[in-house]
């Protein structure tokens, strides 16, 4: 889901510059050493353009270590939310789940790296412009996505999720499973519960939405952390400003309003030990969370 100025730009044709940088940052990973990298996505690559994914595993980690030293907790986020997400994906799918709903997905590349699973149908909902950005570089590499129908959606421009969904085939009476990632802190704060009440219409019962969220102290300028200040300025002076920040109790009491269970929170510390290694090159930085949620059941308050 874009905020307003990105989604002006792409309204003009031109894909999304976050999706662009989450991908220079999953490309630079990609070249660690492998003993060392925190996701290693060998496909996002084929999506940076500017500036080049590194060629040497001392470059990637200079180039990451100056993004973590200038602002620490945004690379272990961006690589370990997805770490975290996929490892509710596997659960999922080993309880029967055979749908996915990617929302905001960008140059997300989890069918390519993740193929083996028979079955499994792939939802990608972003606006149109990254889609036809994302396509016309599958096509280009020829690389086949047939588990993934792409679900051109404009968030700003108004439209029912719902019904887009509907319309690509996606079956409301089977569980799912929801990535977004990446996307609630640009959204005001209506945009956010109205997100969380469409897709609790969507999921049935024992489906699961992972999502993360940002501080409401980095948005009211109340954070310690000095690097979390500097990119919200960042952004902000780019015209892509943080909106909506939670805590984990907010968080999961908007999951519950809407109709979910909040089964699991991990800050960005806890991201790091559990899945950053025994030699992480992040810091952990504590002022964002990722959050899973199941669906409720029928009667079953949540």
């Amino acid at each position: 889901m874009p905020t307003p100025q990105e989604a002006t730009r792409m309204r003009s044709g031109t894909a999304s510059d976050t999706a662009h940088l989450t991908a220079r940052v999953r490309a630079a990973d990609a070249v660690v050493e492998p003993s060392r990298r925190l996701l290693d996505d060998r496909f996002a690559a084929l999506f940076v353009t500017e500036p080049p994914p590194p060629a040497t595993s001392d470059e990637a980690l200079q180039r990451l270590g100056a993004i973590d030293h200038a602002h620490g907790g945004f690379l272990a986020e961006i690589l370990l939310r997805q770490r975290f997400f996929e490892h509710e994906l596997i659960r999922s799918v080993a309880d029967g789940v055979r749908q996915v709903v990617m929302l905001g997905a960008g140059y997300d590349t989890t069918a390519l790296r993740m193929p083996g699973y028979d079955g499994l149908r792939y939802f990608e909902v972003d606006h149109p412009a990254t889609q036809r950005a994302k396509l016309a570089t599958l096509a280009q590499e020829m690389l086949s996505t047939p588990s993934v129908t792409y679900v051109p959606h404009d968030f700003e421009a108004g439209g029912s999720l719902v019904g887009a969904l509907a319309e690509a085939g996606f079956d409301p009476a089977q569980p799912c499973i929801v990535g977004w990632l990446g996307v609630t802190f640009f959204l005001q704060p209506g945009a956010l519960h109205q997100a969380l009440a469409e897709l609790a219409e969507i999921c049935t019962a024992g489906s699961v939405l992972v999502f993360d969220y940002m501080d409401e102290s980095v948005i009211d300028g109340t954070t310690p952390y000095r690097g979390a200040l500097e990119m919200a300025r960042k952004v902000g002076a780019e015209g892509e400003p943080y909106l909506t920040g939670l805590t984990p109790q907010s968080a999961a009491e908007a999951v519950r309003r809407a109709g979910f269970w909040p089964m699991e929170e991990l800050r960005v510390p806890d991201l790091v030990k559990r899945f950053g290694g025994n030699d992480p090159y992040c810091n952990g930085d504590d002022f964002m969370g990722v959050m899973a949620a199941e669906r409720a059941g029928n009667g079953e308050a949540a």
